[in-house]
C-alpha cells in the first residue's frame, strides 16, 4: 500500500549561491556526516550533488507529511548509494525514530524508495513511501 509519494525540483544554481555564501555552515546543518564525506572525495560536480540530496530532502519530507516540530532534521536524512549506485534514503537521529514510531502507529514497516535525476541546473528527487502491514 502507498502511504505517500513526494517530489521536489529545484534549480541547482540556489544551492550553488547558498553554499558560497555560508558554505560549511549551510553544509553541516543540512547534510549528514555520510554525505558529507563525499564532498572530500574527488566529485565531478559536487553542487549537482548537494542539490539532488537537498531535493531528496524535500521530496521525503513531503512523503512523510509530517506536522512541523514532529522532530524530522534533514541532516538526519541521508541519500546514500548501494554498490551499484542505486540511491537509497538512511535515516539517523530523532528522524529514524519518528519513523520506528510512526511504523508503531501504523501498524506495519515502511519502506523507502528513492528516484533523483539531473539536467543542469534542474535536478528532481522522486520518493514513494509504502506500507507493508505486519500479519
Amino acid at each position: 500500500m502507498i502511504f505517500g509519494i513526494g517530489t521536489d525540483i529545484l534549480d541547482a544554481s540556489r544551492i550553488d549561491v547558498i553554499v558560497k555564501k555560508f558554505n560549511k555552515k549551510f553544509i553541516s546543518r543540512i547534510y549528514g556526516q555520510n554525505e558529507i564525506s563525499f564532498l572530500d572525495k574527488k566529485l565531478k560536480n559536487k553542487n549537482l550533488f548537494l542539490s539532488k540530496r537537498f531535493a531528496a530532502k524535500e521530496a521525503f519530507w513531503k512523503a512523510m507529511s509530517p506536522q512541523r516540530g514532529d522532530g524530522l532534521l534533514f541532516r538526519e536524512i541521508e541519500t546514500l548509494n548501494d554498490n551499484n549506485g542505486k540511491p537509497y534514503l538512511y535515516f539517523t537521529g530523532k528522524t529514524q525514530e519518528y519513523i520506528k514510531i510512526q511504523e508503531k502507529i501504523l501498524q506495519g514497516n515502511l519502506k523507502f524508495n528513492i528516484s533523483l535525476s539531473d539536467e543542469p541546473p534542474y535536478v528532481i528527487a522522486f520518493v514513494v513511501i509504502s506500507l507493508a502491514q505486519i500479519k
